[in-house]
């Protein structure tokens, strides 16, 4: 780029606004390599909260690249990536992308990221592996239907070196050169922003009248110097590009664009938002008319009924003098915030209940474990039913405890549901895409309060994990290394087990379970869970003493594969309940120690995204050199109704992460008490209290 273009786009970045949409977000198109950018180079621009993207992109002869991208945080993009290229070895090039946002657009200055390519570097230290590893800063300035970026990149984004590094001044590895061909390779943390010369890239997105089709142009760092080391007679052609990114519809992103004078590329990718796809409930709360008389009031069973027609999960009711209670569980696990849950249950409450109650009360819980007590008053939802009050000032008379005395009359559950899952690996070298989907049919009883009975039938469709890196070098001990044999019966039983709730003092709840509580592993295991009424903070203990299951039987274990495993957690909720971070710390199956950092999302509709990383220590007794000490995922999970087609109601869960690796492998508990007792708890409550009345 030349001088004078590059201070004028400065200029426009840092200028003052001239319009006043900065309270919308910007439109976005992705980018060839799967996250938000233009084409060859990335821009400061963020998809929706909590979205989530797929798509393959093909760079005519050169590049092949396989991604899934998702939005866990509203400042932090994640892209998982695998991308097949040209070379002597055969091998795919697995990376984690990441971009964090410093600074939202607004009218005093544009919105600016750091981000990179390959960030963990994870993989075979072969020559020529690292060769996508970049590093970047970008900023970008909207004007009216014109998006401009302007951004500086390391390694393979500063190959065209127009600058000297800023960061050379610190001495050491900030001025080595990062040469894609060296062995061993510099990538992962050691390499971020090092390299003796950086290089400006940028472009612009012109947001054309057409609906959904976008213009851009771009100027890339990139040089392709690892691919003119394999090939000598590579010719990596012009840095400039133009193409075009058209949305049909809300789920799709086509891309088509003339790159490096010379190549063609195409680009297909869907893409979903929850807060433009989500199937919300469309039902709207009860009516409250005027109170009935003594003689035409509902009883309490009646009532009970009525909520459950309304798709409320009532396990009880008792009307006493001027009290009237609800028993909601399981609360807040399904489609509705838990404040609409106890919004209807009371508005019918205040409708039905005879005349002389004055008070509702709803005690929410899950598995017969009660959290949270709220009482309203029947004035208050009687004044709001007439517009002359709002949940805000209803707000001010509830009263909140940990629990009510036992239900008169404890009705036995039986619940049948399903889970379909589709599970993707982009961090092979083997192969670019690797595959499992299965279908989950699990029935779940609770016959006394406290006692959870759980099966599940799993069905799994065919799959190519036999393409896994870890089929290379068989470990003598696999954790999940193993995994294709148990993926490759058609018919499987995923769990069977049983489990005793108990919540011995006010605040800590435990669990103690016995029996096959996955598809890999089967033994006992206890955990506990500390939360103080209305804290937003829990700290859990998870001790497991578990056997390996044998791939070819129903029941039996290998009594000589026992593992001993166990974690810690801190959870804090934000104080919105759309968002929780969970720390663990610990032992894994595999022996390693190391730690975990999870983020768990809620969106409308009951939908979530969940992101991980875990790195430990590397297994004992088994092969880490494929995958590393490192397990990464990302999964979206999506309910679902029962309808015509399913029966029975259900999720939907689409993720990506690391299958078949034997390091920092948790077990995948199906009842854990913080998903039992803070969905219906006092956090989620008041995070979504402004939800109660609508």
């Amino acid at each position: 780029m030349r001088p004078i273009a590059i201070l004028i786009v400065l200029a426009a970045l840092c200028a003052p606004a001239l319009t006043s949409a900065f309270g919308e977000e910007a439109r976005t198109s992705l980018s060839d390599w799967g996250g938000i950018g233009l084409l060859q180079v990335p821009t400061a621009r963020m998809a929706p909260d909590g979205s989530m993207s797929g798509g393959l992109t093909a760079l005519g002869d050169l590049h092949r690249h396989f991604t899934i991208s998702g939005q866990p945080l509203p400042w932090l993009e994640v892209t998982a990536r695998n991308s097949a290229y040209p070379g002597y070895y055969g091998l795919s090039e697995p990376g984690l992308d990441l971009k964090l946002r410093l600074r939202r657009e607004d009218e005093h200055g544009p919105a600016i990221v750091v981000g990179g390519r390959d960030v963990t570097g994870s993989g075979l230290d072969l020559p020529g592996k690292g060769r996508f590893a970049g590093e970047y800063i970008a900023l970008s300035r909207r004007w009216w239907d014109l998006d401009l970026t302007l951004g500086m990149g390391w390694g393979t984004l500063g190959e065209a070196g127009h600058l000297r590094n800023p960061l050379r001044v610190l001495g050491g590895r900030f001025h080595r050169d990062r040469a894609p061909s060296a062995w061993p390779t510099a990538r992962g943390p050691r390499a971020w922003f090092s390299g003796e010369r950086v290089a400006l890239f940028g472009g612009a997105e012109w947001h054309t009248p057409v609906d959904g089709l976008s213009l851009k142009l771009e100027s890339s760092g990139d040089r392709f110097r690892a691919q003119q080391q394999d090939e000598p007679g590579f010719v990596p052609g012009s840095r400039y590009g133009v193409g075009l990114s058209w949305r049909p519809a809300p789920w799709t992103d086509l891309g088509a664009a003339y790159e490096q004078g010379r190549r063609l590329m195409l680009r297909l990718s869907v893409r979903f938002d929850p807060a433009a796809d989500a199937d919300r409930p469309n039902r709207p709360p009860p009516d409250i008319g005027p109170r009935p008389s003594a003689g035409s009031a509902l009883s309490a069973d009646a009532i009970a009924l009525v909520a459950r027609s309304r798709g409320l999960p009532v396990r009880a009711a008792r009307i006493e003098g001027e009290m009237a209670t609800l028993w909601l569980d399981p609360a807040g696990s399904g489609r509705m915030p838990l404040a609409r849950e106890v919004g209807d249950a009371a508005r019918l409450l205040a409708d039905l209940a005879p005349p002389q109650v004055e008070r509702l009360r709803i005690v929410t819980g899950a598995a017969g474990l009660d959290t949270t007590t709220v009482t309203l008053l029947r004035r208050d939802l009687e004044r709001a039913a007439n517009h002359r009050g709002s949940a805000e000032e209803i707000w001010h008379t509830t009263q909140l405890a940990n629990s009510a005395e036992p239900p008169p009359d404890w009705r036995p559950r039986l619940d049948l549901s399903t889970r379909l899952v589709a599970t993707f690996d982009l961090a092979e070298l083997g192969t670019t895409l690797a595959q499992r989907t299965h279908t989950d049919v699990m029935l779940r009883a609770e016959p006394l309060r406290g006692l959870v009975l759980g099966s599940g039938l799993r069905i799994n469709a065919p799959s190519d994990l036999e393409l896994l890196d870890t089929n290379a070098l068989p470990a003598a001990q696999p954790v999940r290394s193993d995994l294709p044999r148990y993926a490759d019966r058609p018919l499987a039983l995923d769990h069977a087990y049983a489990a005793w709730l108990a919540q011995p003092v006010e605040g800590l709840t435990t669990r103690l379970s016995v029996g096959h509580q996955e598809e890999m592993y089967g033994g006992i295991g206890a955990e506990a869970l500390l939360q103080p009424q209305g804290a937003r903070w829990a700290l859990g203990l998870e001790l497991n003493q578990m056997w390996k299951r044998r791939p070819d039987s129903l029941f039996t274990i290998d009594r000589g594969d026992a593992r001993g495993t166990g974690h810690a957690s801190l959870y804090w909720e934000s104080p919105s309940a759309d968002m929780t971070t969970a720390l663990r710390l610990g032992r894994y199956l595999g022996g390693d120690w190391g730690g975990t950092v999870e983020v768990m999302r809620r969106f409308d509709g009951g939908i979530g995204l969940t992101a991980h990383a875990t790195w430990t220590e590397g297994p004992d007794g088994a092969q880490s050199r494929f995958g590393g000490r490192m397990d990464w995922g990302l999964a979206l999970v999506v309910p679902i109704a029962a309808s015509g087609w399913l029966p029975v109601g259900g999720t939907v869960e689409t993720a990506v992460r690391t299958l078949g690796r034997d390091a920092g492998q948790r077990l995948q508990q199906t009842l854990p008490l913080y998903d039992l007792r803070v969905p219906g708890g006092v956090g989620r409550l008041t995070g979504t209290w402004s939800r109660l009345l609508n």
